[in-house]
């Protein structure tokens, strides 16, 4: 929502009613909607029931404030990114595999080929890229604009959850990580949207067993310290 990032609307300022922000944004209600709910999820907007929606932080302040996040995010709001992750996720996944131009499936694959690669050198941090990369590249095969930017919001706070699982050894066995997205890109070359959404849901979900993992070994750590 750039009236926010130009400053349009500052911290601490209220939001306007939703059909005076969809003729700003010349957007749809449902579409206004999930991009709030995701600005809500990342901190940007606070919901205040019977007040309305404020803006509580600009978003180029959400990476300053990554190292808080890792601290006080708990069990339930992982829950709820990945409940989010796996809604949007899927829904880049079958428009990729119905919509997906050759150009495309091209990208996906050399996406597909880097991470490949990232997973065999010891720096983890190129793993979560490339693992970042791929994803995008299905976003970008699904040639939805909107979807985009969602998913490049969740992942501002997403890539920070990949990170700490990745030093903290609970990154995915390789091999199931690389089956996971072979699958996708077989679903998306193959323009089988059901089967692209089913392996998007399968991967996600074992991520979130992952997250979970790690806030719960945080959790068991400091009742020991």
């Amino acid at each position: 929502m750039s009236i926010i990032s130009d400053g349009k609307y500052k911290v601490g300022d209220k939001l306007p009613p939703e059909r005076v922000l969809m003729k700003q944004l010349d957007v749809g209600r449902s579409s206004l909607r999930e991009a709030m709910g995701a600005l809500i999820l990342t901190g940007i907007l606070s919901a205040r029931p019977g007040r309305g929606t404020f803006v509580s932080a600009q978003p180029d302040v959400l990476s300053a404030r990554s190292l808080t996040w890792r601290v006080q995010m708990g069990r339930e709001r992982i829950e709820e990114l990945v409940e989010t992750r796996i809604v949007l996720e899927q829904a880049i996944a079958g428009l990729a595999a119905a919509r997906a131009k050759e150009s495309d499936i091209i990208e996906i694959k050399r996406a597909f080929s880097l991470l490949e690669s990232a997973l065999k050198k010891k720096k983890r941090s190129a793993r979560v890229q490339a693992d970042m990369s791929f994803h995008f590249a299905l976003a970008r095969a699904s040639h939805n604009t909107t979807l985009m930017r969602f998913l490049s919001e969740l992942h501002n706070l997403m890539e920070i959850w990949m990170k700490q699982a990745s030093r903290a050894g609970a990154f995915y066995r390789i091999d199931a990580l690389l089956e996971h997205h072979r699958e996708i890109v077989k679903a998306v070359e193959e323009h089988d949207v059901e089967r692209a959404q089913k392996a998007m849901r399968k991967h996600l979900e074992e991520s979130a067993r992952n997250l979970s993992a790690i806030v719960l070994q945080k959790q068991l750590v400091s009742l020991t310290v």
